[in-house]
């Protein structure tokens, strides 16, 4: 029978809320809390756009950023208000989604991330009540002369629903992260190259759908024994040389369920933890590189000294000699008295002495106010993990005691290395006060009798002594001389482990034992991702085997079959999780369904098919919808629990319309082969059609839906365009629109 004469009545026609121009896209998803709708742009300019859905004439653009290592997918947080975008390196980036900041990365995959799925599980942590007593996370400041500015006023946290973000990449590796941040259980599917992911929103189980790989017999048997097979492989209608094959995983992760508030709890402590380790991190580092700098002018004027005594003593003489003979006398040696009056001059000294005092100042504030609080955060944090870890049911999900010991003693041994590292401030900061009054003061004298000599100068110890100042720093720097300590200040260089000089790694530094607290941290999580990991298992597997729909189109004007459509046009099945009635927190084995739609090219035309798998039992239940002799699905998106969106197109009359299908009007089949049901015969309350798209939308891409919003984006790459529907709007609201 002709669609043109059989198919439905429209119960209303759309309204078209804008047709914008696109770049290629690479995916796009709306926001179903905040009427934002972000895109992916292809490479080679890969970047991040989101806009906002204001009405019908209104859609502004709020942001667009650039992508580090070309996206490929993206996916909106439960909340609305965080955005993740994968790249094709295996980095996933979190972004707010109203500034465009990068909240948090991190590189999970070693392949491109293919799918994403972010879901709320309902459960809830606390702030610890600690957070209100210690002392802030100050910024660290990048020089001595702001040491003292204002630190950035830091957003104020509260206590948020857990989420977990379940990401894939191309290499069947499934990262399933707490808060999108903190990974917390990691899976492998070698015989798999994903293309899509779907968590129930449950956090019970993980559907993931990609084509097996080429060792794989790719679905013609099934070692699992719930294994079968979806779409009627066989049937007479379907390409077979065309085909495709996909193979649906679907996983138990009860786990996630179960010990969700366990998980959530744990996950935000040891992410604190996790966070707080690289805070230091970076305060040591940005320590290092602030005293480096500051340092090496005195080290530098310090080698030019000894390059005078080299030149004027040879190897006879060294450079602690030179210095005590010149404090006993009171009076320059030749090559003290020509780097004094040859390579420096007071006023050059000054300089340098102030501006290592101040180096010296912002290591011990950094110490105290930065470094020693991160301590107190690290180790209250590590109380309230031991605490959590005597508990069993912590315990089952990998909150190891032994590793948090040994990160409690690590994190003390760290306190400890900031304490010596203050007293070795405290004796360079002595010693380098005293060299520097023993240079001026035989650079004055100088100064004032330029004539003399140093063997006819007369001698005056007790006016050198009197110039350094009281005895204690005299004995001090005799000591320190007679020890040969350096005078380029090396023990506060290797105490906080930027040493300038080349060797062994030293273990007592800041940061080698940051690295081994930090190391440890990680293998914390990498704990907790292990023993998720153990508890999951593949309790289904079913094997579809399609035809891309745009084989059954045919040009209006030839018989000659369309090419396949670029950009996203790739084979698409959507799936999604039926919301379970009832509360599902008290049960741990309520049946879950997994709803599966896609568009199977055939001969007699590309037909709709939907499938429903009931676990643990997995049965399965299909329906296919024909359009026609003329009309062809190319397109489908579940629209929300009772309804389904899919692009219709007619050939003859070279026409594309969105339609809305009630779930329950089509008859489903629990047997082999599935019958095809006509569209024309579904009732007519049940359908719900658009007025024909515009032409460039003939041969769409791709569609996205927000029910929420009562909207439908159609994607046409061809002609770069995003079309944006009303998908509420009624007979009444077309007859006034002008």
């Amino acid at each position: 029978m002709d669609a043109e004469a059989s198919s439905p009545k429209p119960m209303g026609a759309f309204r078209i809320f804008s047709d914008r121009s696109a770049s290629d896209l690479e995916a796009f998803e709306w926001n179903p809390t905040m009427d934002l709708l972000a895109c992916l742009t292809a490479p080679p300019d890969s970047t991040m756009s989101i806009y906002r859905l204001l009405s019908e004439d209104q859609s502004p653009k709020l942001l667009s950023e650039k992508i580090t290592g070309t996206g490929s997918a993206l996916a909106w947080s439960p909340c609305g208000r965080r955005l993740a975008v994968g790249d094709r390196l295996g980095g996933i980036a979190i972004y707010d989604g109203e500034t465009g900041a990068v909240l948090h990365s991190r590189r999970s995959h070693a392949l491109a991330v293919a799918a994403f799925c972010w879901v709320e599980s309902g459960s809830a942590c606390e702030e610890p009540a600690w957070i209100q007593v210690l002392p802030p996370l100050l910024s660290v400041p990048s020089a001595p002369s702001n040491m003292f500015a204002e630190p950035r006023e830091e957003a104020s946290t509260s206590a948020a629903g857990l989420t977990f973000l379940a990401s894939v990449d191309e290499g069947g590796h499934v990262v399933i992260a707490a808060g999108g941040t903190f990974p917390v259980q990691v899976q492998d599917l070698p015989s798999l190259r994903p293309r899509a992911v779907q968590l129930s929103r449950d956090c019970r189980c993980l559907a993931v759908l990609g084509h097996p790989e080429p060792h794989d017999p790719g679905g013609s048997t099934g070692s699992s024994a719930s294994a079968g097979i979806l779409g009627g492989i066989g049937e007479s209608e379907v390409k077979a040389s065309n085909a495709s094959d996909l193979t649906l995983h679907v996983l138990d992760v009860r786990k996630l369920a179960i010990r969700r508030r366990e998980l959530a709890q744990s996950a935000s402590l040891v992410e604190r933890l996790s966070a707080v380790a690289t805070y230091t991190q970076q305060a040591v580092d940005t320590l290092a590189n602030v005293w480096r700098s500051a340092a090496s002018t005195f080290v530098n004027k310090m080698r030019a000294f000894f390059d005078c005594l080299q030149a004027y003593s040879g190897d006879d003489t060294d450079v602690h000699s030179e210095l005590l003979f010149t404090l006993c006398t009171g009076n320059p040696s030749d090559a003290l008295h020509a780097f004094l009056t040859r390579q420096t001059t007071p006023q050059q000294l000054s300089r340098i002495e102030k501006g290592l005092m101040q180096a010296l100042d912002y290591v011990d504030l950094v110490t105290c106010t930065r470094l020693q609080v991160a301590v107190q955060h690290l180790l209250a944090i590590l109380q309230d993990l031991q605490a959590c870890s005597g508990r069993q049911r912590f315990q089952s999900i990998g909150l190891d005691s032994e590793l948090l010991r040994e990160l409690e003693t690590q994190t003390l041994r760290f306190s400890s290395l900031t304490e010596h590292l203050l007293l070795d401030c405290s004796k360079a900061r002595s010693f380098a006060r005293t060299l520097f009054q023993l240079l001026l003061f035989q650079a004055q004298k100088l100064t004032e009798n330029t004539d003399a000599t140093p063997s006819t100068r007369p001698e005056s110890r007790s006016g050198a002594c009197v110039a350094l100042g009281t005895d204690e720093d005299v004995e001090s720097f005799v000591a320190a001389v007679r020890s040969r300590r350096s005078l380029e200040l090396e023990e506060v260089s290797q105490r906080i482990g930027k040493s300038a000089k080349q060797g062994s790694e030293n273990q007592d530094s800041l940061v080698t034992q940051l690295l081994t607290l930090a190391n440890t941290a990680q293998g914390l999580g990498e704990r907790l991702c292990a023993t998720m990991a153990r508890h999951s298992r593949v309790m289904a597997e079913r094997h579809l085997q399609m035809a891309p729909p745009w084989q059954s189109l045919k040009r209006p004007e030839g018989n000659e079959i369309l090419q396949s459509p670029r950009g996203l046009g790739r084979l698409v099945v959507h799936m999604v999780w039926e919301e379970r009635e009832g509360d599902f927190e008290l049960a741990e084995t309520l049946p879950a369904r997994l709803r599966l739609l896609w568009c199977d090219g055939t001969e007699a035309g590309a037909q709709l098919c939907l499938a429903r798998l009931d676990f643990p039992s997995s049965e399965l239940a299909m329906a296919k919808l024909s359009a026609g002799s003329s009309g062809h699905f190319l397109l489908c998106r579940s629209y929300d629990a009772e309804r389904v969106a899919v692009l219709l197109q007619d050939t003859k009359r070279a026409t594309t319309q969105v339609c809305l299908m009630n779930l329950k009007a089509i008859p489903f089949a629990s047997g082999f082969p599935v019958p095809a049901t006509a569209f024309s015969e579904l009732p007519q309350d049940a359908v719900k059609q658009s007025e024909p798209l515009p032409e460039s939308y003939f041969l769409a891409s791709a569609m996205r839906v927000m029910s929420q919003r009562g909207v439908c984006s159609v994607y046409s790459s061809r002609a770069r365009r995003l079309l944006t529907l009303d998908m509420e709007a009624d007979e009444d609201d077309m007859e006034d629109d002008p």
